[in-house]
């Protein structure tokens, strides 16, 4: 059984339109993946009281926390970068969650739909932020 570290799972992202697809999320400290599916209920007077469902909408969300840096590199998104990105009147991205090698990643386009920084007296400041997937997650 291979366990994987999970210091070495990642989100990257880019702008749709532009951007280093290989760009991480800034001094991570977390990374998150969900996925759900909606059901649509089917029960009938056939069904002897019992709720019966079908398969509906299925979707998707990311969300990482990290420490706050305002500095730009080559190889990753800094706060600023992120927050100019989701004030966009479009602020879609492509994102992935996988590994840091990219053995193994899960792709999709998605809405950064909230980012906070937070910044306690005498405390690292830190930043959340959360996208949610529009379309597939390949």
């Amino acid at each position: 059984m291979a366990i994987v570290n999970a210091t070495d799972v990642v989100i990257r992202l880019k702008a749709a339109a532009t951007g280093n697809p290989t760009d991480l999320l800034l001094h991570a400290t977390s990374a998150s993946l969900s996925v759900s599916r909606d059901l649509r209920d089917s029960t009938t007077k056939s069904s002897l009281g019992w709720s019966e469902s079908l398969a509906g909408l299925k979707s998707w969300d990311m969300s990482g926390d990290g420490f706050v840096d305002f500095t730009t590199t080559a190889s990753n998104k800094n706060a600023k970068q992120l927050l100019d990105q989701m004030l966009l009147a479009d602020p879609v991205v492509e994102v992935s969650f996988g590994v840091a090698d990219a053995s193994i990643e899960y792709t999709g386009t998605a809405f950064i739909t909230s980012m906070s920084i937070d910044a306690g007296v005498e405390e690292n400041s830190t930043y959340s932020i959360s996208l949610t997937g529009t379309g597939s997650l390949a």
